[in-house]
């Protein structure tokens, strides 16, 4: 994937995007990050591992490229910046001195890692000289990026985002003689959870390149609930759709808009949405956000499973009768827990003296449960103090429980991989699911595999009731 250069003699290294370890060849794997965040990383491990080098050559990270094929398309040691293309244009693999990474890394994030004319412009404005375009004897690889061998499953739409931030950029470059003191706000808005994740990673970053989250209308309560370090910019957009009617390059194009030029005149805007798809990493999404802030993790200890514990808070009402709070709707319908399972739940909690309460389910009054409205983070906040255990789907009010109020939490777990959006290993809280091996499948509608519009991954209600029942026990020393 590079070959670092010094004098002529060539040192080589291939990495590769990690699977859970953090060996030398390990490349934190984050579905956030553009793909200029990957050309910053690779940087900083050669700058370290050697020092003497004058020259990087970095694969496009949208590409499986080793470095035997980068060495047979050079020609000769490097004496000049260059984008090497294959013969319709596509960035193959970029030529740069030492001394751009250690000017401007942060301006490598707005490169588009897909058209080689786009990228030499904005490269030539970051070093202050020109820089070419060279063609290698490669066909055209750029179609291929659909469905690619490294992972960075896209479509066209995604892909496009990556030009239209980097036209933006240059834009802004052009504008401003005073471009590189300019704020860096990630483009990052669109649903609760997102939202909720990118605010606690700006609190764990010990590094960023940033210091503004753009957050649409109807989450603007949570980044300061969560504790953020970024400015918050208002986005005027409804979240987006999850059914594909608006696609990602379309509302990044309406935002762009939307913002107007007060906000694009002062800032410099970097598409931060997944680029991939994020359960192709093992690593949860927390992490995958502090990756893309800027932030180098390179051990287990640095990641959210491995650090110690939060402290956990604790309900102060009596614990008899035990309250808990349910959230079941996930943002589609195979992450809500089955309708007929959770009234099995409710109906044997009542029957053991527990009060229940659900969010915004008043058709499951009928089972036994109390159904509560939350507008926002403050008064989800004042619900979840308010019962001793909180018991949800993977959603943003479970994220909140747990990652953010730190209380005693369940997570109820179907289609989704419960270590990229689970909390911290600690006393307090369970993950639960069925560990089926369909998990993660991916389907949003219906199973896939046996057809049905629930997902059978779900524990079933006698183990989220024993859960419950331990959880308390364990937190409050209840017994039923």
């Amino acid at each position: 994937m590079v070959i670092s250069t010094s004098s002529g003699r060539q040192q080589r290294f291939d990495f590769r995007f990690s699977q859970g370890t953090f060996g030398d060849e390990d490349i934190f794997d984050s579905a956030l990050s553009v793909p200029g965040r990957y050309l910053v990383e690779v940087a900083r491990r050669l700058r370290r591992q050697t020092p003497e080098a004058d020259w990087f050559v970095v694969g496009n990270p949208l590409l499986p490229l080793r470095t035997d094929l980068l060495a047979g398309w050079l020609d000769g040691p490097p004496s000049s910046p260059v984008v090497a293309t294959d013969r319709a244009n596509f960035p193959v693999f970029y030529v740069l001195p030492r001394r751009l990474f250690d000017d401007a890394e942060r301006f490598l994030l707005l490169l588009s890692a897909l058209d080689a004319t786009l990228d030499a412009c904005l490269l030539t404005r970051l070093l202050g000289e020109t820089v070419s375009c060279r063609q290698v004897d490669l066909e055209p690889v750029g179609e291929a990026l659909s469905a690619s061998p490294n992972g960075w499953v896209n479509g066209d739409q995604r892909l496009l985002s990556l030009k239209l931030q980097c036209g933006t950029a240059l834009k802004l470059i052009e504008e401003r003689s005073d471009w590189r003191t300019l704020p860096f706000a990630t483009f990052y808005p669109m649903h609760a959870g997102d939202v909720l994740f990118v605010s606690v990673a700006s609190r764990m970053a010990e590094q960023t390149f940033f210091g503004k989250h753009v957050v649409c209308s109807s989450y603007m309560d949570i980044p300061a609930a969560c504790g953020s370090r970024f400015e918050a910019i208002r986005l005027d957009l409804p979240w987006i759709p999850r059914d594909g009617s608006v696609s990602e390059l379309t509302y990044f194009s309406q935002a762009i808009e939307k913002l107007g030029s007060e906000v694009l005149e002062e800032n410099v805007l970097v598409f931060s949405r997944i680029l991939r798809l994020y359960y192709h990493s093992p690593f949860h999404l927390v992490d995958q956000a502090r990756f893309a802030l800027g932030e180098s993790l390179e051990s287990i200890s640095q990641t959210v499973h491995g650090r110690p514990a939060a402290e956990q808070a604790r309900c102060r009402l009596p614990t008899k009768p035990l309250r808990v709070l349910f959230h079941l709707n996930g943002g589609w319908s195979l992450k809500t827990y089955p309708l007929d399972k959770m009234r099995v739940v409710i109906g044997t909690l009542r029957k053991l003296g527990v009060e229940v309460s659900v969010l915004s389910r008043p058709d499951l009054e009928s089972a036994g449960a109390v159904s509560l409205e939350s507008k926002d983070s403050e008064t989800l906040r004042r619900l979840i103090e308010e019962h001793h255990l909180f018991v949800g789907v993977d959603s943003f009010p479970h994220h909140f429980s747990t990652l953010v109020a730190g209380w005693p939490t369940i997570g109820l777990f179907g289609n989704t991989k419960p270590c990229n959006s689970d909390s911290m290993y600690r006393a307090g809280y369970r993950s639960s699911d069925l560990s089926l091996s369909c998990n993660r499948c991916g389907a949003y509608d219906g199973c896939p595999v046996f057809g049905t519009k629930e997902c059978l991954n779900y524990a079933p209600p006698a183990k989220v009731v024993t859960d419950i029942f331990d959880l308390a026990r364990e937190t409050y020393g209840y017994e039923p």
